[in-house]
Order: C-alpha cells, then sequence, then structure tokens
C-alpha cells in the first residue's frame, strides 16, 4: 500500500494498548472487561468525536491477535446478512488469528424507531463466542437502555491538549515535516480534545509551509466534560462562563445532572455553597418562564457554570463516575400517572357532562366511585386505567 496517500490520522492510528495516549483510565477498564469475559460479552467505548473509540477497538483486536469483524448501523438493518454472516462468523474460530472480535462502530446511527437493529445487535452479544466492541457518542439515550444492561461501559475523555501537543510533534519528527510551534500548539488547543481533528490539520499544515493559524472548532461538549470541567476547575474564566453553550441538552435536564452529581465532589460548606448557586440559578429560570425575562439566562448559565465552581477552595484532582440523574426517571413516572389520571377524568366528564376541569378537581371523589366493574365498563377504561385507579395512593 502507498502511504503518502494515507490520512494521517489511519497512519498513526493507534496498534497496542501503549499507543493509545491519554486514555490510560479507558484503557485500564478495557484490560479489567478482557481479563473477567465472558461475565459481560460486550463493552461500549463510549465519548466525543475523535478521542481514539475506534483506535481503541482495533488495539484491542491487536493486543489479543484478533482478527476483526467490523458492522455499522445500516448492517444491524439487514436481519438476512445477520442470520446468513454475522451469527456463523461470531460463533466460529478464526482461521488466521488466534481470536476474533465483532466491533459494531458508530451505534448513534440506529434510530429511536428502528428497533430491528438494536435487537439485532443484542441477539449478537447474547449468541457470541468473541468479545463484542460497540462504539457510540452517546450512549445515554433513552433507545439504548437495554444495551447498557448487557454491556461495560468505558469513557473515552476528551485528550488532553498537552498529550496531543506530542503526538503532533512525533508525527512531525517521523514525517519530516517542519510547523512552527506555535502553530503545533495552536492546533492542539483549538482541537478541543478531537485528536483525529489535530492529526488532520497538523496534515494540512504540513502541506502548506504558509499555513499559520487554525480557527476554533464548533465543537459539541459531552456533558460529562461540561461536568467535570465545573466541579474540577476553581479558577473562573471566560470559558467556564459559556461551558454549558456547546453541550446539546435542554438547560432543564442540565439542571438535574448537576443537582445529581454536586454531593458526588463537594462535602460541607462547599457542598451548601454548591445548592446555593444551584438554587439562586433556579430562581432565575423561574423568572424567565413567568415573565419571559430572556436577558436573565446570562445570570442562570452563570450560576450554574461559575457559581457552583466558585463554591470550592482549590482545584481537584482525579476521576469521578458522574451518575444520570435518578429524578429524570421519577418524573417520566409521574408523567405517566398524570396521563392515565387525565385521561380518566376526560372519560368520566364526557360520561357525566362535566369539565375535564372539574373532574380533576373532584378526582378523589371520582375514584371511590370508580371501584364498581360496571361503571368501569360503561365508561369503556383501559387494562392500565383500571389498575392505575387500583393502585394504593
Amino acid at each position: 500500500m502507498n502511504l503518502d496517500n494515507v490520512p494521517w490520522c489511519e497512519k498513526y492510528r493507534a496498534s497496542c494498548f501503549a499507543d493509545v495516549k491519554g486514555q490510560e483510565l479507558a484503557v485500564d477498564k478495557v484490560k479489567s472487561f478482557l481479563r473477567q469475559f465472558p461475565r459481560k460479552k460486550a463493552v461500549v467505548l463510549h465519548g466525543g468525536p475523535g478521542v481514539g473509540k475506534t483506535s481503541l477497538a482495533y488495539a484491542i483486536a491487536a493486543e489479543l491477535d484478533a482478527e476483526i469483524l467490523e458492522l455499522n448501523a445500516s448492517d444491524l438493518r439487514d436481519r438476512d446478512k445477520i442470520n446468513e454472516i454475522v451469527k456463523p462468523a461470531s460463533e466460529q474460530q478464526s482461521l488466521f488469528r488466534r481470536s476474533k472480535v465483532i466491533l459494531v462502530d458508530e451505534i448513534d446511527g440506529i434510530s429511536s424507531r428502528d428497533r430491528g437493529g438494536l435487537q439485532a445487535l443484542l441477539k449478537i452479544i447474547d449468541d457470541s463466542s468473541f468479545p463484542v466492541i460497540v462504539t457510540a457518542n452517546d450512549i445515554w439515550d433513552k433507545k439504548f437502555a437495554k444495551l447498557r444492561q448487557k454491556c461495560d461501559l468505558v469513557q473515552l475523555r476528551d485528550v488532553d491538549y498537552k498529550t496531543i501537543l506530542e503526538i503532533l510533534k512525533d508525527i512531525c519528527l517521523k514525517e519530516g515535516c517542519k510547523v512552527k510551534e506555535d502553530v503545533l500548539t495552536s492546533i492542539s488547543i483549538k482541537a478541543r480534545g478531537d485528536l483525529r481533528a489535530a492529526i488532520n490539520d497538523l496534515q494540512l499544515a504540513g502541506k502548506h509551509e504558509e499555513f499559520e493559524q487554525i480557527g476554533d472548532r464548533n465543537k459539541e461538549t459531552s456533558i460529562f466534560s461540561a461536568l467535570e470541567y465545573v466541579f474540577k476547575n476553581a479558577k473562573i474564566d471566560v470559558e467556564m462562563l459559556r461551558v454549558f453553550d456547546s453541550v446539546n441538552m435542554p438547560i432543564d435536564e442540565i439542571f438535574l445532572w448537576i443537582e445529581e452529581n454536586i454531593p458526588l465532589e463537594y462535602k460541607g460548606e462547599e457542598l451548601a455553597k454548591a445548592f446555593d448557586a444551584l438554587s439562586l440559578a433556579d430562581v432565575f429560570r423561574g423568572r424567565i418562564y413567568r415573565h419571559q425575562h430572556w436577558r436573565f439566562m446570562v445570570y442562570e448559565y452563570f450560576l450554574l457554570g461559575s457559581g457552583v465552581a466558585s463554591s470550592k477552595k482549590y482545584n481537584r484532582t482525579g476521576w469521578t463516575n458522574y451518575k444520570k440523574p435518578t429524578r429524570i426517571l421519577k418524573i417520566w413516572l409521574q408523567n405517566q400517572r398524570a396521563i392515565r389520571k387525565k385521561t380518566i377524568c376526560q372519560k368520566y366528564a364526557r360520561y357525566c357532562h362535566i369539565s375535564v376541569k372539574q373532574a380533576m378537581k373532584d378526582w378523589l371523589l371520582i375514584r371511590f366511585l370508580l371501584k364498581g366493574k360496571e361503571i368501569r365498563e360503561r365508561l369503556k377504561l383501559t387494562e392500565e386505567e383500571a389498575e392505575f385507579l387500583d393502585r394504593k395512593v
């Protein structure tokens, strides 16, 4: 193969665990998964674009001297292909290597309506005699709930710019290209943790001697990276003021993530100050909703980022396993209960020729009146609605 025309991000892809830079914790977790296989048959490598998920998957294969059977989201939609090719391949030994791994790359490509694709993947995991590696940008989507239960989850974090800088310098040395130190530093910082993007920019810089600077990348930030930045840093800077701007998540959900994870980082007085900042942010959120004063949003974001961060006296170190908010599930359950109550009141109001609003006010009385089977049949209540009425309050 002529390597002159190969993109450098492919040419210098990691070929073993030692080549995976800046992801030492993730590598340790992968090693633990492999040692304990088949306690769980699959591992999900998740994180932002360009952090090395696919590279780590290929490093796993190299370390195991394994053949890779690679699939993507479109392959999973073809059930015939799964049954004819993937299923036998996932059960038979490799002819040329010691082992085999199945790589399902970019699982995010499966739509929430594509139930067959996810079911096919779960079936592969159950039947496979070999490790299954899944990569995803966001594994916390609710459509992946069953997948998360079957897999070990390994998060790859944005690569630190200093690590990126060292990798770029090493590539320059191997390629014999001369790029100014300040340009390499600029590329490393403005890649914002995306190693693949940084290597692509370096290749462009290496081909153009006049190359000086590169613009900022509009990179989406994961909620985990944003939380880490707020919870670990005590210094208030411009980045802290806009830390949640690039998180693709409703502000109400960001509130829940912060509320859930503050106790994991802060104790005592710092914990009280952090929750005080969060409560003040909630005050401004209420004013925005009630009076449509959108200019208050700047205070809301300031308190969520800088306000919470300033509650600590010094920078934090180490890694924290941030948790998904449990209140999201509680809110969903409450919404389901509200839906059941409303549909019952609508049927009762229609039957009794009263308003739904009045029926909702008389809910306790209605619940008592609807104990009989005959009245439930007249209102044509569903099994779910009848079960809801029979639950203990």
